[in-house]
């Protein structure tokens, strides 16, 4: 689909008819592949390793829950299991161990089970590490996320991600680890030489991750005066978004002067453009809706297809297309109907059981009022 030689990308680009366009990976998917570059699997293979020893047997498992509810500490009462497709669990997982790090090693410890990095006390600080980086990861990778979410709002929260990394390898270098609560808990036990060691190498390790950030979404960060005009310089919009640059830099001037129009930009993005009148700033309106009418990620299809596996279940695999297309739209869609409003503009109709019970009355009542001959109004 976007290969550069035989995608439909590569060849629209080969085509000197074909228009020019953008075209951008998804950013979700971006952001995923730089955090696996957050290379500790020092820590995530004995984890696992773990997790599914206690999770893939029943008794293994029956046991350890046991364990925990017998220490009755306010801990949490089981391990999560790890997912690859789901890119949250691997934080909840991470987390979830730490909280239960002692309970773990008691319950290896009763299975004969030797694993000595329970009890090494660097590890220790990595896997909390760890647990502090995912959890910023999935804050991201939350923001992200969303039916509503345009381009631009997507171009801001990973450059400001990137912005957070800097502060945050700078506050690790001056041993602030505010933004690291996992590792400040561990670090209690550990001697200042080996906290100092470790603090440089988990800077080196978010140097790394910006650098990785910076590479992946160098394409966006290019673009990016014309995604957001408002933080660049006024010649910012180029072709094909708009026809008239000179123009276009006038109707910027005037639109960042607009003061009528700033407290719109509170509502979102959105809603910013559609109090923007079109007479007025024909040029730079033309170039935003463009630039919202392009998805930065995957995140509508890819839910799209998750509504569709609880719809089409094994349980109601015999649906026909026509019926799976009507369910879906049901259940995507964001219309809500004032069920009211129908019902009152509705006649009510009565039940075949009513009506004959009704019937019934009637007859009965009729047949008590015979007349003088014998003769019910029935039998006339």
């Amino acid at each position: 689909m976007i290969g550069s030689v035989n995608g439909l990308v590569g060849l629209c680009k080969a085509d000197q008819t074909f228009p020019e366009f953008w075209n951008f990976h998804c950013i979700i998917h971006r952001e995923q592949l730089v955090s696996k570059s957050l290379n500790l699997d020092n820590v995530m293979k004995p984890v696992m390793e773990i997790v599914n020893y206690i999770r893939k047997h029943a008794l293994n498992h029956r046991q350890f829950k046991n364990l925990i509810a017998e220490l009755d500490q306010g801990l949490p009462g089981d391990l999560p299991l790890h997912c690859t497709v789901r890119w949250l669990s691997k934080g909840q997982v991470l987390s979830r161990f730490f909280e239960l790090l002692d309970a773990v090693k008691l319950f290896m410890e009763e299975k004969d089970k030797d694993y000595p990095e329970l009890s090494d006390l660097e590890w220790i600080m990595d896997l909390a590490f760890l647990v502090d980086m995912l959890c910023h990861f999935d804050r991201l990778n939350l923001t992200l996320q969303g039916k509503l979410k345009m381009l631009p709002d997507l171009v801001q929260s990973v450059f400001a991600f990137v912005n957070k990394l800097k502060l945050f390898k700078a506050h690790i270098q001056k041993g602030d680890l505010t933004h690291f609560p996992t590792v400040l808990k561990a670090s209690g036990q550990v001697t200042s030489a080996a906290l100092n060691k470790q603090r440089a190498r988990y800077a080196t390790l978010v140097e790394n991750l910006h650098e990785s950030f910076v590479t992946r979404f160098r394409d966006l960060q290019l673009k990016r005066p014309q995604i957001d005009p408002f933080n660049a310089e006024t010649d910012c919009l180029k072709a094909p978004l708009v026809t008239d640059e000179a123009v276009a830099e006038l109707e910027i001037i005037d639109l960042c002067e607009e003061d009528q129009l700033k407290p719109a930009l509170r509502e979102g993005t959105i809603e910013f453009w559609k109090s923007v009148p079109m007479e007025k700033y024909p040029n730079v309106k033309r170039a935003a809706l463009k630039i919202l009418s392009m998805f930065g990620s995957t995140y509508v299809c890819e839910s799209v297809f998750s509504t569709l596996k609880y719809v089409k279940s094994k349980h109601r695999s015999v649906l026909t297309d026509t019926h799976v297309k009507e369910l879906l739209r049901v259940a995507t869609t964001e219309y809500k109907p004032d069920l009211k409003r129908i019902v009152q503009g509705k006649e009510c109709q009565k039940s075949h059981k009513a009506t004959c019970i009704v019937f019934q009355r009637l007859s009965t009542n009729l047949s008590s009022h015979r007349g003088a001959n014998g003769v019910s109004l029935f039998d006339a």
